[in-house]
């Protein structure tokens, strides 16, 4: 019998989170990774983003290679942190595929809401979100 208390781990000893603690983890950083195929060639890129539900929301510069790259594709979505000092750290892993955003509405709710590093106008570029298949977390603590 396994005890409550204890996390679940991984084949590599890592805890495995639950989703609402990858979740939490991914709202707690503005800006993550997005991982895309760009021509057959794996890419990937920084991004500020949103969470919204299970499901990430991010906005590209309009008419960027990555609109035409990722839109009904599947994708990934990486964020994470650690202390080399203490030597933990975690990461939370979304896949799924993107789909584009064009609802007038929900565009100036989350205009309001991101705090774009990359795009000073909130009307400019193209709102994107990632349909979560999948969330996944890890997190390394040094046992010492």
């Amino acid at each position: 019998m396994t005890d409550p208390e204890t996390p679940a781990t991984d084949r590599h000893g890592l805890e495995v989170l639950p989703l609402a603690q990858c979740l939490a983890l991914l709202r707690s950083r503005p800006l993550g990774r997005l991982a895309y195929l760009d021509g057959g060639q794996p890419t990937v890129v920084p991004v500020n983003h949103l969470v919204q539900g299970n499901n990430v929301v991010l906005r590209s510069l309009s008419g960027g290679k990555l609109d035409a790259a990722i839109i009904g594709q599947p994708v990934a979505f990486q964020l994470d942190d650690h202390d080399p000092s203490r030597g933990t750290g975690w990461s939370v892993l979304v896949r799924g595929r993107a789909e584009l955003l064009d609802d007038h509405d929900e565009v100036v709710r989350l205009a309001a809401e991101l705090d774009s590093w990359a795009i000073d106008d909130p009307a400019e570029g193209t709102w994107v979100r990632i349909v979560s298949d999948e969330i996944s977390g890890r997190r390394l603590a040094r046992h010492d």
